[in-house]
């Protein structure tokens, strides 16, 4: 299955599409939001055209993938990302529009403290690792 669209009370997951290109520009051009990401913000539209085809038409063509649009039920336009790879790995990675943090649409948290998570082909590929400690 192929990213499924996905709804809660006030979200809908679903999948980017041509018509988001400048909502994929306003999410993956801002820094901050993109501060942990291994390639640099995007500086156009031409750019965000380009990345929808590189990184989200490409995985819709796979067999499985899971690359969410994240909208708000009332409009349906995306204001971030959920991605969850299927590669060995099966990274998960999630970014919001600054002005909508802090409303309790994502976060995640590692109750039981355990370290032993992080994938370490990952990690050793890396220089730059972040570890949230004041949780």
């Amino acid at each position: 299955m192929n990213t499924p669209t996905l709804e809660t009370e006030r979200l809908i997951l679903r999948k980017f599409t041509e018509n988001d290109i400048e909502a994929i520009y306003q999410i993956y051009s801002n820094e901050e939001v993109n501060k942990f990401l291994p390639w640099f913000p995007l500086r156009s539209i031409e750019e965000a055209r380009l990345f929808f085809e590189e990184r989200y038409a490409s995985k819709y063509a796979q067999p499985q993938a899971y690359a969410y649009a994240v909208c708000l039920k009332k409009d349906n336009i995306p204001i971030g990302y959920v991605n969850v790879d299927m590669e060995e790995h099966h990274d998960f990675g999630y970014g919001l529009r600054k002005e909508f943090w802090h409303q309790g649409i994502m976060y995640q948290l590692n109750f039981d403290e355990r370290k032993d998570r992080v994938y370490k082909k990952y990690w050793d590929n890396s220089n730059i690792h972040f570890v949230e400690t004041d949780i």
